[in-house]
């Protein structure tokens, strides 16, 4: 799937594109059904709506019926035609077109999206983060509240005038009612205006639910965002990063690693300025925010007379929003392309650019060995990468990018630099030997929130414009600790950035060890194109930097981590007791049965879909791999009544198209069809879009139930112990265990009403996180043992290795 970037392509619903095409609503209904190339809707809070150029390109193929002309309209009229002739293709919405892009903002926009905030700031945005959390989120989950808080943070931005109206009504709620419109509305407005710039997003859907206790804390949180003298969604999106626990290819980049990789790439760039920039894996637009902001004055101060042109893709409908909220608040277009493919087999070329100077990355990290196989699609101008492992196509495809005067950085795992397989040894060989590997640099360890994997920033450059030698930089012992991570402050950019100049133009090259002023705070080297040969075209800065004395610093850093971790563990810990203790049934230890009335017994298909999942000649082992982009759901991955986000199962975009009915949502239910029963699990709401495997079935509450049923009580149900073995034995009367949909759905459930129901949800969850809370510091306390092992032991053990007799 590709969309042109956003800011270009408005969202229309069925009605509008009907008043487009002079045609009324239920035409367009029939084109939908009867007409196989009509365009796929997208989601956005229930709702179905279409992107205006895939909806011009299939009018522009099809012909108005000669008894339908109207006047001025000849025989073989398309109805493209017509609508551009009506008006209104390409044209955003009054209100998205009046506002230029950045401007009259209420409060600072930043250079850059790093600026440190201001410390009130910081303070502000604890308070949101603290105990309003669960005051407003009610039973919903932490990323609808910070939902919340990007929609009022966005809206405060981009339309002030809307933001202060929606705080008057906040200071003025009286009722939890009057609060869940407010809410609704403070979606509808993100969403109307996010819609109008081509993003289908579904905020009022997300923040209608959340349940907040009293209006006033509803209140609060306004007040807290209108408190806010400067821009803090990096602050905003640090907080998403923790609670979504992201996996390597959805964690934002450090906006200090941001900060040194676009320097190293603007401030070095050859023959003037650069002019376009390009991010392939656009996270939250980090990259794109800090070129433009390096990019933005002349050498006198001024602004320049040409902005700089941008670009970026992204994998990820949320991250997607979140990117585009970002670039609009920074003054930067939203040119972001949604997709579901890796680029290199992308053939939709909507890139308003064939090459850009300037291409910065951080792509999703693959530490899977590679597969034997060779790679036979894509061109390869460096080797073609390993099957099962796109690191080195990732780097390709950046250099494929580059403009003949540009400079790209890319972040790496360390293992990519020295790793023996034969196909990514060529690769570095042809890459060396090519001389566009200018630099890379070892990066602190505990850095990234969302992975441990050990990485390195590359550093490239154009085949015309190679490089000799390559310098290595090893700033692993930098930054600063901050809780259980390293953060790398300004001052540390500035040395990596003056050490990378000291040796590159300051006379370093004579020795593959540098002399530099910095040489204490960043080990380095410079290593010939022939030294690289005689170590087997390594480009592990560890293989190359002489290694710091102390072997067991890094024990002790470990165990100091773990300590920290340990310490917070606890804290969490006693944080959620003390809600536990407040939670419904838990708090009041009194009868358990509320009412006079016992709650009515359904069967579960009156309140649910239930749909196996697709056959196995439809998505058997011939349709799935390691690298797709799409996951696919087995009964392995249903962990503590969660889908774990291994995601060890894929498939292509053309196969997940294929099986778009089998498609999961947030807040279905995932049970076994067939393997062993175990309690089922939710769809959480970065799990949108993955696929179920033929051994599951999917539950789904249809919206007409939405009041009478809540999908978590329903789950909660399902996996109560009874409920689990009436499951197993219904499995096992089959000859080759089974679980029939129509057997799941004759299940009787009791169904208290909803209100009932949120009380239940909100006690079952709540120890549900208890549980969580506990096997955390559990965790930390087996990691704190092994790092203090470690710590104590290693040294004697060193000992005894180096006095033991050799043979």
């Amino acid at each position: 799937m590709s969309s042109r970037p956003t800011g270009e392509d408005p969202l229309l619903a069925r009605a509008q594109i009907a008043a487009l095409a002079g045609v009324n609503r239920p035409t367009v209904t029939a084109w939908e059904q009867q007409e196989a190339d009509f365009p796929s809707p997208r989601r956005s809070n229930g709702l179905d709506y279409f992107r205006q150029s895939e909806i011009m390109d299939w009018l522009d193929r099809r012909l108005v019926p000669s008894g339908r002309l109207v006047a001025g309209e000849t025989v073989g009229t398309t109805y493209g035609a017509r609508a551009r002739k009506r008006g209104g293709v390409g044209k955003l919405p009054t209100d998205v077109a009046r506002r230029c892009l950045g401007a009259g903002v209420p409060y600072r926009i930043p250079t850059s999206a790093v600026d440190e905030p201001h410390p009130e700031n910081r303070r502000i945005v604890a308070e949101l983060m603290g105990n309003l959390v669960d005051r407003v989120r009610g039973a919903a989950g932490v990323l609808d509240y910070l939902n919340l808080l990007l929609c009022l943070h966005y809206l405060r931005g981009a339309a002030a005038d809307r933001f202060g109206l929606l705080s008057v009504r906040a200071r003025a709620l009286r009722s939890l009612d009057e609060a869940a419109q407010l809410l609704r509305d403070i979606g509808r407005e993100a969403d109307e205006d996010m819609r109008g710039l081509g993003v289908h997003s579904s905020m009022q859907e997300a923040l209608g639910r959340l349940e907040p206790r009293t209006a006033r804390d509803l209140h609060n949180v306004v007040d807290a965002m209108s408190r806010l003298t400067e821009d803090v969604f990096g602050l905003i999106l640090d907080e998403y990063e923790q609670q979504a626990a992201l996996g390597s290819g959805e964690f934002f980049t450090p906006r200090a690693v941001v900060r040194l990789m676009t320097r190293l790439a603007c401030s070095e760039f050859d023959s003037g300025v650069p002019e376009s920039v390009y991010d392939p894996y656009a996270r939250d637009g980090g990259f794109l925010i800090e070129a433009t902001a390096a990019c933005a004055l002349d050498e006198d101060g001024l602004p320049r007379k040409k902005a700089l042109r941008t670009y970026g893709e992204t994998r990820r409908a949320d991250t997607w929003r979140l990117a585009t909220m970002n670039l609009l608040l920074h003054g930067v277009s939203p040119a972001l392309d949604l997709k579901r493919t890796v680029p290199w087999n992308d053939s939709s070329e909507r890139a308003p650019l064939k090459s850009f100077d300037i291409v910065l990355t951080n792509p999703p990290f693959n530490m899977s060995d590679p597969g034997r196989g060779e790679r036979r699609e894509g061109q390869w101008a460096y080797g073609a990468p390993p099957l099962d492992n796109d690191n080195f196509a990732w780097v390709q495809h950046c250099l494929a990018k580059l403009s003949v005067r540009g400079r790209a950085g890319i972040i790496m795992p360390n293992k990519a630099g020295n790793s023996s397989h034969k196909a990514e040894q060529i690769i570095r060989k042809n890459l060396v030997e090519s001389g566009v590997v200018d630099c890379v640099i070892a990066l602190p360890a505990q850095l990234f929130t969302g992975t441990a994997v050990p990485v390195s920033v590359w550093m490239l450059r154009h085949p015309a414009n190679r490089c000799d030698s390559t310098l290595f930089l090893d700033a692993r012992h930098m930054g600063a600790k901050n809780g259980s991570r390293r953060v790398l402050g300004a001052l540390d950019a500035d040395s990596l950035l003056d050490a990378y100049r000291a040796h590159r133009y300051g006379g370093g090259s004579t020795s593959p060890v540098g002399t530099t002023t910095t040489e204490s705070q960043v080990p380095s080297a410079l290593v010939s194109r022939k030294e690289l040969w005689h170590s087997d075209y390594s480009l592990n800065p560890l293989d190359h930097v002489e290694r710091r004395s102390g072997g067991g610093d890094d024990f002790e850093w470990e165990f100091e981590c773990a300590s920290e971790q340990m310490a917070e563990a606890k804290e969490h810990l006693l944080y959620v007791q003390d809600a536990a203790a407040r939670l419904p049934f838990v708090r009041d230890r009194g009868p358990l049965l509320r009412g006079s009335q016992p709650a009515p017994v359904v069967s579960l298909d009156s309140v649910c879909e239930i749909q196996a999942g697709p056959s196995y000649s439809k998505l058997g082992k011939k349709q799935r791999s390691t690298n797709g982009p799409v996951p696919v759901v087995f009964p392995r991955h249903l962990k503590h009544r969660r889908i774990s986000d291994e995601a060890d199962e894929r498939v292509t975009e053309e196969t997940a198209r294929r099986l778009r009915n089998f498609e999961l949502r947030e807040k279905d239910i995932v049970c076994v069809r067939s393997g062993a029963i175990v309690p089922p699990a939710l769809v959480q709401q970065h799990q949108n879009g993955w696929l179920t495997s033929p051994n599951v079935l999917r539950l789904r509450v249809p919206e007409g139930q939405g009041g009478r049923v809540l999908p978590e009580y329903l789950l909660h149900y399902l996996c109560l112990d009874e409920s689990v073995a009436w499951m197993r034995d219904r499995a096992a009367a089959t000859a080759a265990p089974s679980l029939r949909s129509e057997s799941l759905g004759s299940l009787r459930i009791p169904l208290p009403d909803v209100a009932e129901q949120r009380k239940i949800v909100a006690a079952l969850n709540g120890l549900d996180e208890l549980d969580r809370a506990h096997m955390a510091v559990a965790a930390s306390v087996r990691r704190t043992r092994m790092s203090l092992a470690g710590a104590l032991l290693s040294s004697s053990a060193e000992s005894a290795f180096d006095s033991s007799p050799r043979h």
